[in-house]
């Protein structure tokens, strides 16, 4: 009685068609398990860095009080950080940069870099982070995501509110090939997409593309569109 084999060119074949389709898929899965990673510690920095707010204004004062180094001078922002959130937050260590800057190391993996208190630079992957790469905003919207916190501006989406995803104002490119600001605040997405100064756009030697890229991410609930970009 014979029995039935595959030969070895069928063999061959099969693993070379198994070996292609790893090829092909494996990339995208890869990407996808990253994007899933940025996905939800973007989420869980914005309910853990809020929820740290409102439990320290409860405990010290309204934010309406709160004092605000000036961000063009972070040098206070360690003195800021003691007195509001080190209480609140659960971390693995905090260091301060030149300038000024604080640095917070999250448990996750993640860290945060804080100035004056109203600007952060979060980074879902500790390990994209460089003092270097920072200085020059590099990889805005894809390594670092902007967020701000502007309680008691009043002409800012932001008055009142927690640490939310990074927005000024709307600008654009004036008849003289200058970017100007408009004075609003209300985008559309499209607009989020293509501001010229901080649109979320790749763009080589810029320190503010990829600024919105926070508020797209956010406004389509925690999740990065298809049409996003940047690939993880």
């Amino acid at each position: 009685m014979k029995t039935k084999a595959f030969t070895l060119a069928e063999v061959l074949i099969t693993l070379g068609i198994i070996g292609i389709v790893a090829a092909i898929t494996l990339p995208v899965l890869v990407s996808n398990y990253k994007k899933k990673i940025v996905e939800t510690r973007l989420k869980r920095f914005y309910s853990v860095a809020n929820n740290a707010l409102v439990t320290s204004q409860s405990e010290n004062e309204s934010w309406d009080f709160w004092y605000f180094n000036s961000s063009v001078d972070p040098s206070g922002t360690k003195d800021w950080y003691d007195k509001y959130l080190a209480e609140y937050w659960k971390t693995i260590k905090t260091e301060e940069i030149s300038g000024g800057y604080i640095v917070v190391y999250f448990p996750d993996g993640s860290l945060v870099i804080i100035k004056s208190g109203v600007d952060y630079f979060y980074y879902p992957d500790a390990g994209k982070y460089s003092q270097d790469n920072f200085a020059k905003r590099k990889h805005m919207g894809k390594d670092m995501f902007a967020f701000a916190f502007y309680p008691q501006r009043k002409n800012s989406q932001n008055y009142r509110k927690g640490i939310q995803p990074y927005i000024s104002n709307k600008t654009k490119v004036n008849e003289d090939g200058d970017i100007v600001n408009t004075g609003s605040y209300q985008f559309t997405v499209e607009e989020l997409y293509n501001d010229p100064l901080r649109g979320c756009r790749k763009a080589e030697n810029s320190t503010t593309a990829g600024a919105y890229c926070t508020e797209i991410i956010y406004q389509n609930g925690w999740k990065i569109p298809r049409n996003y970009p940047f690939k993880f």
